[in-house]
């Protein structure tokens, strides 16, 4: 009598690493249970072949509609550089900028040349003299060093 492969040892033998090659040659059984193994082995391996191949083509869509979004982002970036860079050199020459009036040479010159008359000249001595920050206690010692005005030189 005669005993059967099992599942196992023919799996195996799908596989190339069983040992009953000769048993599969007499036994008709085992024989047609082996060849049903291998059309199932076949089965898979072409469909995992054709998913293999549509998940590729799958993915270099993906990864060719995800370089067209980056490039589109890329290109709208470049395109408001120039605009961004004008705004942000605006905004810097506003802060720095000093908020003084601009006088042009031709009105400077013509308010030098006017002399004052007595009065101006002595309003404007007091007016800078009540403006002075320097306290009234320091006075007398600014008299010690400033020159004599009738020029006597020590008498």
């Amino acid at each position: 009598m005669n005993l059967h492969l099992s599942q196992n040892q023919l799996l195996e033998q799908v596989y190339g690493v069983g040992s009953g090659e000769a048993h599969l040659q007499e036994c008709a059984e085992c024989s047609a249970r082996f060849e049903a193994l291998v059309r199932i082995k076949a089965r898979h391996e072409a469909e995992a072949h054709t998913r293999a191949c549509a998940s590729s083509a799958f993915l270099a869509a993906q990864r060719r509609a995800i370089y067209a979004r980056l490039d589109h982002a890329a290109a709208s970036y470049v395109r408001w550089a120039p605009a961004v860079a004008g705004a942000a050199i605006l905004a810097v020459s506003l802060v720095l900028m000093p908020h003084a009036q601009v006088r042009s040479p031709r009105a400077v010159a013509p308010a030098a040349r006017v002399e004052l008359s007595d009065n101006e000249q002595l309003f404007s001595d007091l007016y800078s003299m009540e403006q002075s920050v320097e306290p009234s206690a320091d006075a007398p010692i600014h008299e010690l060093f400033e020159d004599d005005p009738e020029g006597a030189g020590g008498q």
